[in-house]
């Protein structure tokens, strides 16, 4: 058995022991408790959220596939429409649309291959001219409205590059379809005026607007689109004047656009006004008219007050030059 002194010796060192490890957290195992609780929930949580994650990429990609499979599909359909349509236009022509990046096609563009009758096949759509352009374009419209039909289409003269065979297939075209939308067109070829069942003309009122605006037949509008190509030959001068004196001839017979409305009565004027309601305007506007004309009349008098007095100024200027005058001729004599 040790003596006292080992014992208390044996205290003061765990004592030291003690000192060395800090002052002792009496939470400490409430507080892991705690901790553990919050841990376990932590994990499930955890595991929900690996769970929601792989559902919405199974979504995502699901999705994917069914927009991907969507694009091939309607691909697929413009793509037979487009061989036929652009086979119409061209004459026998052979035509296709065909994706940069068939694996991922929403990570390439689409390309579009025209072989105009008569060409290499290893021709590529920057090789074509522009004509050839337009018609692999409109037969790409074509295509388009034979799969999702638009109600009306605009065709900003798009036969105007066109030699006159090409241009009246598409006027055929867009007559075939006219059945089953509307088809506006700015044009000056007279293949396309005979095949229109409407005629709209427009023409330049020489102040950079177009005010001239006339429904007339098939022959008139004919009759026109052969004026504008005569002043447009620079091949025969005489050409040119004779279509020139035929056009103002043309313009005159032609009714105007009426003069626009006077702005409406918030703004000052009348939609519906005579001479006399002119007179007995009222509200905010006349008020305005009064007080501008009130401060016309300030301006006016006070414009007079300074007239009279530089006059009396000058007045008074005079009759003292006057005077100095006189007093020098006094001290002279």
């Amino acid at each position: 058995m040790p003596s006292v002194g080992d014992a208390e010796k044996r205290v003061r060192t765990l004592e030291r022991a003690m000192e060395k490890h800090g002052p002792v957290n009496m939470l400490a195992i409430e507080q892991y408790a705690e901790c553990e609780e919050r841990l376990d929930s932590m994990k499930v949580e955890f595991k929900q959220l690996q769970t929601r994650r792989t559902n919405l990429v199974d979504i995502t990609e699901q999705l994917e596939s069914q927009r991907k499979a969507k694009l091939l599909k309607v691909l697929t359909k413009v793509n037979e429409n487009f061989k036929k349509s652009y086979e119409l236009l061209s004459d026998g022509g052979k035509g296709e649309l065909y994706l940069e990046n068939p694996d991922e096609p929403f990570k390439g563009g689409l390309e579009l291959w025209a072989k105009p009758k008569g060409k290499s096949s290893k021709v590529n759509r920057l090789q074509l001219s522009g004509g050839e352009q337009s018609m692999a374009a409109l037969a790409l419209i074509f295509a388009i409205q034979d799969y999702d039909p638009s109600p009306f289409y605009y065709f900003d003269e798009v036969d105007q590059n066109l030699d006159a065979i090409n241009a009246e297939r598409i006027a055929e075209m867009c007559r075939k379809r006219s059945k089953q939308a509307q088809f506006l067109m700015v044009t000056l070829r007279k293949v396309s005026l005979r095949l229109a069942d409407h005629h709209i003309g427009i023409t330049h009122g020489g102040d950079g607007c177009s005010r001239r605006i006339v429904d007339f037949d098939r022959e008139r509008a004919i009759q026109l689109s052969e004026i504008e190509s005569a002043k447009d030959n620079p091949l025969d001068e005489r050409i040119s004047a004779i279509a020139l004196e035929k056009q103002i001839e043309a313009n005159t017979d032609m009714p105007t656009v009426p003069e626009p409305l006077p702005p409406p009565k918030s703004l000052g004027g009348l939609l519906n006004f005579t001479e006399a309601e002119d007179d007995e305007v009222e509200g905010p506007i006349s008020g305005l008219i009064e007080r501008a004309n009130e401060l016309t009349e300030d301006i006016d008098e006070r414009r007079e007050v300074a007239d009279a007095i530089r006059s009396i100024d000058s007045d008074e200027s005079v009759k003292a030059v006057e005077a100095i005058h006189s007093d020098e001729h006094g001290e002279d004599n």
